[in-house]
């Protein structure tokens, strides 16, 4: 029996919607079938669950929902505005999926996914507990990376990933009890990227390196200037832009606070066109708009795209 595909992904009611489209996104862009997905839900409403069963049987995958809205482990945790008591469900992931999951790849639900699952699920961990993707962003960030090593210990030298795309060993996670060393650290309060630098904490020198092509953020796809200038990340990025296996809207320009434009959200809004979710009222402005030009953010795609033709 083929071996099945397990995809880890959190939400609430208000972001459930876009649980649909990264489900419709895996799906269309691999042959497997076997995959089941596993939504961490903190109260999500039935209707919408019901939703999110109909997309995933349409494209005959499984959905097994795991409500959690009534576990008190992390109301201590910070949240805000981006930032949900969902959003710290994946700490916990090795103790809330049945006993037989030995391995999950988690995804945050602010992306697309543009190549095939498999390739990722297939990926060799060479015996770590966690595989994830360096963040460029972060690391090409001289102020952010001293930051790192003061608070996390991390050397400026050395990696630290983005916790947005991970392939989890669960059963070496439940061994080495990691979930409860990640969750009492992001409770300490005192970490700038919270459940992320919990998580470069607990594995700084045991996480494998995944390709950037597999969580390629927004300095990465708008090719980022100190990226650019960068001898040590250039090429990463250049490789990463032009061959996107997940397209991840970290940080504050999310896809659905915007009408459909190509090359920014349009791959959002045809997948979503394939889900449960495909007649609910776009686009979806967010709490706190200040600041964000849908017109900045199509000029520094195109200005990416320039460098990408030129480099």
């Amino acid at each position: 029996m083929t071996e099945t595909i397990n995809i880890a992904l959190a939400a609430d009611s208000n972001y459930v919607q876009h649980v649909a489209v990264v489900i419709a996104s895996v799906m269309k862009n691999t042959a497997a079938r076997n995959v089941c997905f596993y939504l961490l839900s903190d109260g999500i409403d039935e209707d919408k669950k019901e939703k999110i069963q109909t997309t995933a049987s349409s494209f005959g995958a499984q959905v097994e929902i795991i409500e959690l809205s009534g576990l008190s482990l992390f109301d201590d945790l910070f949240t805000s505005g981006h930032i949900s008591k969902a959003a710290y469900f994946r700490l916990d992931i090795a103790n809330l999926v049945s006993a037989s999951v030995k391995k999950i790849i988690y995804t945050d639900v602010d992306l697309v996914v543009r190549g095939d699952i498999e390739e990722l699920w297939s990926f060799d961990m060479q015996g770590k507990p966690l595989a994830a993707v360096p963040d460029l962003g972060i690391m090409s960030s001289t102020r952010l990376m001293k930051q790192k090593h003061d608070i996390l210990g991390i050397k400026t030298e050395d990696n630290y990933f983005n916790s947005g795309v991970l392939i989890i060993d669960v059963e070496a996670w439940r061994k080495g009890e990691y979930a409860k060393s990640v969750i009492e650290l992001a409770a300490s309060g005192d970490l700038p990227h919270h459940d992320q630098d919990a998580l470069n904490k607990v594995f700084y020198g045991k996480w494998q390196e995944l390709p950037i092509s597999w969580n390629v953020i927004p300095p990465v796809y708008n090719l980022f200037f100190k990226l650019l200038k960068s001898s040590k990340f250039r090429d990463k990025a250049l490789k990463a832009k032009r061959d996107m296996r997940i397209m991840h809207f970290a940080g504050r320009y999310k896809p659905w606070e915007f009408a459909k434009q190509t090359c920014f959200n349009n791959e959002y809004y045809d997948y979503l066109s394939l889900t449960a979710f495909k007649d609910a009222s776009m686009p979806q402005p967010g709490r706190n708009m200040k600041g964000k030009s849908l017109t900045r953010a199509l000029w520094r795609l195109k200005l990416a795209d320039f460098w990408n033709s030129i480099l």
